[in-house]
């Protein structure tokens, strides 16, 4: 009981130590208040929901089998479901379980910006993020919530055709908890599996190219979804009767100058 204590009270003081350097680095160097709180928020919260800031640095003590049987457990599973990996050797996917890193998003953290080279592939843990546009990214287009993945196509997609770029905004839907895998890492791990490697080379080229028409109806549907808005109001009649006159706002200066004279 002690020691069970004893740990506590360490890892109290690791957080507390953690969160004051950060809170006098940010005064130091001027953050604004609002990005402070939000750091804040971060650091309260992820100390709240697993009792640690990083998890990693507690799975690095454990044995490598220990490691090995809790990322099986938690998403092994997970990823024999993911179209890109089905089929795949299941010690190619333990390796790559093995390289997840977690990470939380505050309530509206961008997790990817449209635009953005996509280098990660994301798995939600818990919490919701959603799939958003439009105006202002006013829009969202889909939710997705805990055992979902995105993200995974861009991880084979080369940078010489623009085909790693993302192709939407998604964003935090409260607070969430996000398992990554960076495409360093998967190219790390696929030396090891040559026949794997050209497997997933043919498998992204099949799903991006199954992506392209739902890209097309996708943008089709949202043109139609502007019908929602209503029709554009008519044109004023004055403003068409002298629309093609550039210099109608002067004349109309000097005739209400010429009636106030």
């Amino acid at each position: 009981m002690r020691d069970v204590i004893g740990a506590a009270t360490t890892g109290q003081t690791y957080f507390r130590s953690s969160m004051d350097n950060t809170v006098y680095y940010m005064v130091s160097n001027n953050i604004p208040k609002l990005c402070q709180n939000r750091i804040r928020t971060w650091y309260n919260y992820t100390w709240d929901a697993q009792g640690m800031l990083d998890e990693s640095e507690l799975l690095e003590q454990m044995p490598l089998v220990m490691r090995t049987a809790i990322a099986v457990d938690i998403n092994l599973a997970t990823f024999q479901k993911i179209d890109l990996f089905k089929g795949c050797d299941n010690q190619m996917l333990v390796d790559m379980l093995l390289r997840l890193k977690s990470i939380i998003y505050l309530p509206g953290d961008f997790v990817v910006q449209k635009g953005d080279i996509g280098k990660e592939m994301y798995i939600i843990k818990s919490g919701a993020v959603q799939v958003v546009g439009g105006p202002d990214n006013s829009i969202v287009f889909v939710t997705l919530k805990a055992g979902c993945v995105f993200g995974e196509i861009s991880l084979l997609q080369s940078s010489k055709d623009g085909g790693n770029r993302r192709t939407a905004n998604v964003k935090a839907h409260g607070f969430a908890n996000l398992s990554v895998l960076e495409k360093k890492d998967l190219f790390e791990i696929l030396v090891h599996y040559p026949m794997a490697q050209k497997v997933l080379a043919r498998k992204g080229k099949k799903l991006m190219k199954a992506k392209g028409p739902a890209a097309a109806k996708a943008v089709e549907d949202k043109k139609k979804g502007l019908a929602l808005f209503g029709p554009k109001p008519p044109t004023p009649k004055m403003l068409r009767v002298f629309g093609g006159d550039k210099g109608f706002l002067e004349k109309l200066k000097h005739a209400t100058q010429n009636h106030k004279d």
